[in-house]
Protein backbone atom coordinates (compact mmCIF):
# COMPACT_ATOMS: atom_id res chain seq x y z
CA UNK A 1 0.00 0.00 0.00
CA UNK A 2 1.35 3.40 -0.94
CA UNK A 3 0.53 6.25 1.43
CA UNK A 4 1.11 9.87 0.61
CA UNK A 5 2.07 12.41 3.25
CA UNK A 6 3.25 15.98 2.96
CA UNK A 7 6.61 15.22 4.57
CA UNK A 8 6.66 18.65 6.20
CA UNK A 9 7.93 17.51 9.60
CA UNK A 10 11.48 16.39 10.31
CA UNK A 11 10.47 14.07 13.12
CA UNK A 12 7.61 11.65 13.46
CA UNK A 13 5.00 10.65 16.03
CA UNK A 14 5.77 8.57 19.12
CA UNK A 15 5.34 4.94 18.05
CA UNK A 16 7.17 3.44 21.01
CA UNK A 17 4.14 1.70 22.52
CA UNK A 18 1.94 1.50 19.42
CA UNK A 19 0.09 -1.76 18.90
CA UNK A 20 -1.59 -3.44 15.96
CA UNK A 21 -4.98 -5.00 16.71
CA UNK A 22 -5.51 -7.83 14.22
CA UNK A 23 -8.82 -8.84 12.63
CA UNK A 24 -9.09 -11.57 15.27
CA UNK A 25 -8.74 -9.03 18.08
CA UNK A 26 -5.21 -10.13 19.00
CA UNK A 27 -2.74 -7.40 19.97
CA UNK A 28 0.37 -7.70 17.82
CA UNK A 29 3.58 -5.74 17.19
CA UNK A 30 3.40 -3.07 14.50
CA UNK A 31 4.33 -4.16 10.98
CA UNK A 32 5.52 -1.95 8.12
CA UNK A 33 2.03 -1.29 6.75
CA UNK A 34 0.63 -0.38 10.17
CA UNK A 35 3.58 1.94 10.76
CA UNK A 36 2.93 3.74 7.46
CA UNK A 37 -0.75 4.09 8.35
CA UNK A 38 0.13 5.39 11.82
CA UNK A 39 2.44 8.05 10.40
CA UNK A 40 -0.17 9.15 7.88
CA UNK A 41 -2.80 9.40 10.62
CA UNK A 42 -0.47 11.43 12.82
CA UNK A 43 0.28 13.87 10.02
CA UNK A 44 -3.42 14.30 9.26
CA UNK A 45 -4.17 14.90 12.95
CA UNK A 46 -1.27 17.32 13.29
CA UNK A 47 -2.56 19.35 10.35
CA UNK A 48 -6.06 19.34 11.83
CA UNK A 49 -4.90 20.54 15.26
CA UNK A 50 -2.20 22.89 14.04
CA UNK A 51 0.59 21.07 15.89
CA UNK A 52 3.69 19.08 14.93
CA UNK A 53 3.61 15.31 14.56
CA UNK A 54 6.17 14.82 17.33
CA UNK A 55 3.50 15.99 19.80
CA UNK A 56 1.38 12.94 18.91
CA UNK A 57 1.47 9.43 20.37
CA UNK A 58 -0.03 6.62 18.31
CA UNK A 59 -1.75 4.08 20.56
CA UNK A 60 -3.18 1.56 18.09
CA UNK A 61 -3.87 0.71 14.47
CA UNK A 62 -6.73 -1.64 13.68
CA UNK A 63 -7.61 -3.03 10.22
CA UNK A 64 -11.32 -2.66 9.53
CA UNK A 65 -13.71 -3.11 6.62
CA UNK A 66 -15.69 0.13 6.37
CA UNK A 67 -19.18 -0.75 5.21
CA UNK A 68 -19.84 2.40 3.18
CA UNK A 69 -18.09 5.39 1.67
CA UNK A 70 -18.44 7.41 4.89
CA UNK A 71 -15.43 5.37 6.11
CA UNK A 72 -17.07 4.87 9.50
CA UNK A 73 -17.82 8.53 10.19
CA UNK A 74 -21.16 9.47 8.58
CA UNK A 75 -22.27 13.08 8.75
CA UNK A 76 -25.90 14.22 9.14
CA UNK A 77 -27.65 14.89 5.86
CA UNK A 78 -25.05 13.14 3.71
CA UNK A 79 -25.65 10.08 1.51
CA UNK A 80 -22.99 7.40 1.13
CA UNK A 81 -22.36 4.56 -1.31
CA UNK A 82 -22.82 1.10 0.20
CA UNK A 83 -19.39 -0.22 -0.71
CA UNK A 84 -17.27 -2.23 1.73
CA UNK A 85 -13.81 -0.68 1.77
CA UNK A 86 -10.78 -2.09 3.62
CA UNK A 87 -9.01 0.46 5.78
CA UNK A 88 -7.82 1.23 9.30
CA UNK A 89 -8.96 2.90 12.50
CA UNK A 90 -6.12 4.65 14.29
CA UNK A 91 -6.21 5.81 17.93
CA UNK A 92 -3.86 8.67 18.81
CA UNK A 93 -3.22 10.85 21.86
CA UNK A 94 -2.27 14.49 22.29
CA UNK A 95 -1.70 15.72 25.86
CA UNK A 96 -3.67 12.75 27.20
CA UNK A 97 -6.69 13.30 24.95
CA UNK A 98 -7.67 10.57 22.49
CA UNK A 99 -8.34 11.27 18.82
CA UNK A 100 -9.49 8.86 16.12
CA UNK A 101 -8.40 8.89 12.49
CA UNK A 102 -10.06 6.72 9.85
CA UNK A 103 -8.15 5.56 6.78
CA UNK A 104 -8.95 3.80 3.51
CA UNK A 105 -7.08 3.58 0.21
CA UNK A 106 -4.24 5.72 1.56
CA UNK A 107 -6.55 8.62 2.45
CA UNK A 108 -7.19 9.55 6.07
CA UNK A 109 -9.25 12.03 8.06
CA UNK A 110 -10.02 12.84 11.69
CA UNK A 111 -13.37 11.38 12.75
CA UNK A 112 -15.15 13.67 15.19
CA UNK A 113 -18.45 11.80 15.34
CA UNK A 114 -18.89 12.05 19.10
CA UNK A 115 -21.48 9.27 19.23
CA UNK A 116 -18.90 6.79 17.96
CA UNK A 117 -16.12 7.55 20.42
CA UNK A 118 -18.05 8.59 23.54
CA UNK A 119 -16.87 6.88 26.74
CA UNK A 120 -14.07 5.04 24.92
CA UNK A 121 -10.42 5.11 25.80
CA UNK A 122 -7.67 3.32 23.97
CA UNK A 123 -6.81 1.22 27.00
CA UNK A 124 -10.41 0.06 27.48
CA UNK A 125 -10.70 -0.79 23.79
CA UNK A 126 -7.81 -3.22 24.20
CA UNK A 127 -9.69 -4.79 27.12
CA UNK A 128 -13.01 -5.45 25.39
CA UNK A 129 -11.84 -5.97 21.78
CA UNK A 130 -11.99 -9.78 22.03
CA UNK A 131 -15.46 -9.69 23.62
CA UNK A 132 -16.72 -7.35 20.91
CA UNK A 133 -15.61 -9.84 18.26
CA UNK A 134 -17.40 -12.64 20.11
CA UNK A 135 -20.57 -10.52 20.25
CA UNK A 136 -20.21 -9.65 16.58
CA UNK A 137 -19.96 -13.30 15.54
CA UNK A 138 -22.86 -14.29 17.81
CA UNK A 139 -25.10 -11.55 16.43
CA UNK A 140 -24.20 -12.38 12.83
CA UNK A 141 -25.03 -16.04 13.47
CA UNK A 142 -28.38 -15.16 15.07
CA UNK A 143 -29.35 -12.83 12.23
CA UNK A 144 -27.92 -15.10 9.53
CA UNK A 145 -25.72 -12.37 8.04
CA UNK A 146 -22.04 -11.87 7.24
CA UNK A 147 -20.11 -10.68 10.36
CA UNK A 148 -18.72 -7.84 8.26
CA UNK A 149 -22.23 -6.37 8.17
CA UNK A 150 -22.16 -5.98 11.97
CA UNK A 151 -20.71 -2.78 13.39
CA UNK A 152 -19.47 -2.24 16.93
CA UNK A 153 -20.89 1.18 17.78
CA UNK A 154 -19.79 1.84 21.36
CA UNK A 155 -18.71 0.44 24.70
CA UNK A 156 -19.66 1.76 28.12
CA UNK A 157 -18.33 0.81 31.54
CA UNK A 158 -21.04 -0.77 33.69
CA UNK A 159 -21.59 -2.26 37.13
CA UNK A 160 -24.52 -4.62 37.54
CA UNK A 161 -26.24 -5.81 40.70
CA UNK A 162 -26.39 -9.46 39.66
CA UNK A 163 -24.17 -12.11 38.08
CA UNK A 164 -26.48 -12.12 35.04
CA UNK A 165 -25.20 -8.66 34.12
CA UNK A 166 -28.66 -7.11 34.01
CA UNK A 167 -30.36 -10.09 32.38
CA UNK A 168 -30.25 -12.75 35.12
CA UNK A 169 -31.07 -16.38 34.42
CA UNK A 170 -32.24 -19.10 36.82
CA UNK A 171 -28.73 -19.80 38.11
CA UNK A 172 -27.62 -16.17 38.54
CA UNK A 173 -27.45 -14.51 41.93
CA UNK A 174 -27.28 -11.05 43.43
CA UNK A 175 -23.82 -9.51 43.57
CA UNK A 176 -21.86 -6.62 42.14
CA UNK A 177 -20.33 -7.37 38.71
CA UNK A 178 -18.34 -4.89 36.64
CA UNK A 179 -17.76 -4.92 32.91
CA UNK A 180 -18.81 -3.27 29.68
CA UNK A 181 -22.07 -2.78 27.82
CA UNK A 182 -21.45 -3.10 24.07
CA UNK A 183 -23.72 -1.66 21.41
CA UNK A 184 -23.66 -3.32 17.99
CA UNK A 185 -25.70 -2.51 14.91
CA UNK A 186 -26.93 -4.16 11.74
CA UNK A 187 -28.43 -1.74 9.23
CA UNK A 188 -30.95 0.31 11.24
CA UNK A 189 -31.19 -2.08 14.21
CA UNK A 190 -29.11 -1.84 17.39
CA UNK A 191 -28.34 -4.62 19.83
CA UNK A 192 -26.85 -4.72 23.32
CA UNK A 193 -24.32 -7.21 24.68
CA UNK A 194 -22.99 -7.19 28.22
CA UNK A 195 -19.64 -8.65 29.23
CA UNK A 196 -17.70 -9.11 32.46
CA UNK A 197 -14.70 -9.96 30.23
CA UNK A 198 -15.35 -13.66 30.78
CA UNK A 199 -18.88 -14.10 29.47
CA UNK A 200 -20.62 -12.20 26.67
CA UNK A 201 -24.42 -12.19 26.70
CA UNK A 202 -27.08 -10.48 24.60
CA UNK A 203 -29.20 -8.37 26.92
CA UNK A 204 -32.05 -8.52 26.12
CA UNK A 205 -31.99 -11.79 24.17
CA UNK A 206 -32.02 -11.39 20.39
CA UNK A 207 -34.37 -13.11 17.99
CA UNK A 208 -33.83 -13.39 14.25
CA UNK A 209 -36.34 -11.68 11.98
Amino acid sequence: MSLTTSGCAASGPDLGESKLISNSGKIEPMNAQATDVARLAAEVLAQSLGITVDQITVDSVRPIDWRDSSIGCPQPGEAYGQVITPGHKIALRVDGRMHVVHEANGRAFVCRNKNRVADLTNSSEFVWAKQALIARKSLASTLGVDPREIRVESARRMTWSDTGMGCPGPTDAAGKVSGYSLTLSHKTRRFNFNTDLNRVIACPAIEAD
